[in-house]
C-alpha cells in the first residue's frame, strides 16, 4: 500500500467529504473449506463462525499460544466455503499461523488466493454512491459486515460492506486480471486514490486499532490494543488459556485516546514518555495530526491507576488530556444511502 498519492491532507479530505480509493495490494486472502472448515476456523481465531450465515462476516483476531496478536481478520462465509481476508502487513504472518495450523485439521483445505485477486476499498460519505453502480440491489439495504457475489463483466466479484474509517466503506474483490480496469471505472466515477497515511488519520480519529503503529513492534494482547471485544472466550481457540489468565490477573499497563492542545502540531513518535507530576506512567503508541479537530490526537499505555478520561498528562513538554473514543463523529452519520 502507497503511503500517499499526491498530498496527505487532499486524500483525507476525499474520505471524510467524498470518496477514497483504497488500493489493498498485498492483501492476504485465503479460502477455507472441507467438513472441517468451520471447526478450524474456530480455533485458529478468537471467534467461532458457526454462526455465520452465507453472506456475512465476521471480524476476528489470530493469536499464538501466548495470547498475543498475528493479525486481524474478516472471515467471509460464502455458503460451500469461507474466504479469510488479511491486512496486507499481516498477511505473510497470518499465512504462516493458518498454514501451521491446517496440518493438524485432516478435513480442511487451506488456498492461498492472494495472487488471484485484488482488493480495493472505497470509504467516505459519498461512496456508496459508486458501490451501487455494482449492485443489483439497493445498497441502503445492505448490512454492515456482509458482502454479495455479483458480476464484473463476465467474472464473478466480491462486493463487501465493511471499512476502517468510520465513514461509509466498502470493498470490491475481483480477479486480479481486471484490477487494472476496475481501479480505472472507480476513477472515472469520482473516486480519488488516497494512500495509507490519510487513511492511518481515519483510522486514529474513529478509533480503529492500527495493529502496526500500536504495537510498536512489540508482541501483544487483545488488552493492550483494546480489542478484547474482538474475543469470544466462550470457545477455545489458540491463544484462549493465555487470555483467560490475563482477564484474571490484567496488564499492568492499559490503552488510553488522549489529545493535546489546539495549536499543537508537533506530533510525538511511538515510545515517548507519558508523565504525571514527575513520575513517568507510561509511553504512547501512537499518534497523528487531525485536519478535522485541529489539533494532534493519539493513543498511550499507561499504568492502571490513571488509565481513564478526563486526565491530565505530559509528553516532554507538552500537556495532554485523556478522552473517551472516538475523537470525532464520522461525517457519513448524517448523510443517508437512501
Amino acid at each position: 500500500m502507497k503511503r500517499v498519492y499526491t498530498n496527505t491532507d487532499e486524500e483525507y479530505r476525499a474520505l471524510r467529504g467524498g470518496t477514497g480509493l483504497i488500493d489493498y495490494e498485498a492483501a492476504g486472502l485465503y479460502t477455507v473449506s472441507g467438513p472441517g472448515a468451520a471447526a478450524f476456523l474456530g480455533h485458529v481465531t478468537t471467534r467461532g463462525v458457526d454462526f455465520l450465515l452465507d453472506g456475512q462476516i465476521s471480524s476476528a483476531l489470530l493469536l499464538r499460544e501466548d495470547g498475543t496478536v498475528v493479525a486481524e481478520a474478516l472471515v467471509h462465509c460464502r455458503g460451500e466455503d469461507y474466504l479469510v481476508e488479511v491486512w496486507p502487513a499481516q498477511a505473510e504472518a497470518a499465512a504462516e499461523r493458518l498454514t501451521s495450523a491446517a496440518a493438524d485439521f485432516a478435513e480442511v483445505t487451506l488456498a492461498d488466493v492472494s495472487e488471484q485477486l485484488h482488493v480495493f476499498g472505497l470509504e467516505g460519505p459519498e461512496s456508496f454512491k459508486i458501490v451501487q453502480k455494482f449492485l443489483a440491489f439497493p445498497v441502503a439495504s445492505m448490512a454492515y459486515r456482509s458482502f454479495s457475489q455479483e458480476d464484473y463483466g463476465d467474472a464473478a466479484m466480491l462486493v463487501s460492506r465493511t471499512g476502517v474509517t468510520g465513514e461509509y466503506g466498502f470493498k470490491l474483490h475481483v480477479p486480479a486480471d481486471r484490477a487494472a480496469e476496475l481501479r480505472a471505472e472507480l476513477l472515472s466515477l469520482g473516486a480519488r486514490e488516497v494512500g495509507i497515511d490519510a487513511v492511518d488519520v481515519c483510522r486514529m480519529e474513529t478509533r480503529f486499532a492500527n495493529l502496526e503503529h500500536e504495537s510498536a513492534g512489540a508482541a501483544v494482547t487483545p488488552f493492550d490494543l483494546g480489542l478484547q471485544w474482538m474475543v469470544d472466550v466462550g470457545h477455545d481457540f489458540v491463544g484462549a488459556e493465555a487470555l483467560r489468565s490475563g482477564w484474571d490477573a490484567p496488564t499492568a499497563r492499559q490503552p488510553v485516546c488522549w489529545q493535546a492542545a489546539e495549536g499543537v502540531t508537533d506530533v510525538p513518535a511511538a515510545g515517548t514518555a507519558v508523565g504525571v507530576a514527575d513520575a513517568t506512567v507510561g509511553e504512547v503508541t501512537h499518534a497523528v495530526f487531525s485536519p478535522t479537530l485541529g489539533r494532534v490526537i493519539g493513543t498511550a499505555r499507561v499504568d492502571r491507576a490513571v488509565a481513564a478520561s478526563a486526565l491530565e498528562f505530559t509528553l516532554g513538554s507538552t500537556a495532554v488530556r485523556t478522552v473517551s473514543a472516538p475523537f470525532l463523529v464520522a461525517t457519513s452519520f448524517g448523510i443517508s444511502m437512501e
